[in-house]
Formats: C-alpha cells, structure tokens, sequence
C-alpha cells in the first residue's frame, strides 16, 4: 500500500457539499467520492490518501480515506475543458475523516513543517503525489492524535 496526496483549491472549485459529506462521514456513513490525481496514473485500489486544503485560508490536511477504484480517466472536471474534451485522471475514495474546515479545526499547513514530515513537498500544485513511505508512517501518527484530540 502506498500513501498519496490529494489537494483542493477553493479558488479553483467550491466544494458545495463539503458541510453535509463531512457530517455524513461523522455518522459513520460509507461516503464514496470521485477525486482527479493529476498526471498520477499510478494510484491503486486499497492505496491511502491524505487531502489537503490549499490555495486560501485554512490551509492543512482535513481528510484522510482509502482509494476504492484504481486510477481511471474521464472528462475533466473544469467544465470549459471537459466541453472540448478533454480528460484526467480519477480515483474513487472513501474518506474515514473528513472535516469541514471552515467549522472544524484541520492539521494546519504549518504543522507539517515539523522535523519527522519535513521530506514531503506539501505545497503541490496538483493531485497524486505519492507521500514517502517514512513520512506517511509518521503522518499516520501524528493524523491519528489530531483527530482524536480535535474530533468529538
């Protein structure tokens, strides 16, 4: 098993449902969504995944899951691209946590400076990238204690 991550950007797309999926996954609800990787075509079935929230404040990882579906190509999810065409690269997930972070506090961007996740490039530009096996191990942990000091 590998460990990934996945960003979103509310400048680039608003998630609308998030407040509602989030209070879904709280109750313990089976939520599967669709989620792009960027170039990465790699992304298996039963890979981890990590999401963080980047482009505008809070930004840090909110979500964590398990990939459901290998990588698979469909329309792009920018409609002016799928429109003319034009496709990327999906995965299906299940998140285990998902928070809501403009009421819930996440595992702030400024956090994963720290010593034991400092081998990672956190500021990604897209989707997919695959967390080095000692930082996830650690990210593991630290995730784990974060969710439930912060999580009632």
């Amino acid at each position: 098993m590998k460990t990934y991550l996945l960003a979103w950007n509310p400048k680039l797309w608003r998630w609308h449902d998030l407040e509602e999926t989030s209070h879904k996954v709280k109750q313990g609800k089976k939520v599967l969504d669709r989620w792009g990787t960027g170039t990465s075509r790699k992304v298996l079935k039963g890979d981890r995944f990590f999401i963080i929230r980047l482009g505008e404040k809070p930004k840090g990882i909110f979500a964590s899951g398990f990939v459901t579906k290998d990588s698979f190509q469909g329309l792009h999810w920018d409609k002016k691209k799928s429109a003319s065409g034009e496709t990327a690269n999906y995965v299906e997930i299940q998140y285990d946590v998902l928070l809501d972070p403009e009421s819930q506090p996440i595992l702030e961007r400024q956090l994963l400076n720290m010593p034991a996740l400092s081998n990672m490039h956190w500021d990604v530009r897209m989707s997919g990238v695959q967390i080095p096996k000692d930082v996830a191990s650690e990210l593991e942990i630290i995730w784990a204690e974060f969710v439930k000091q912060n999580i009632s």
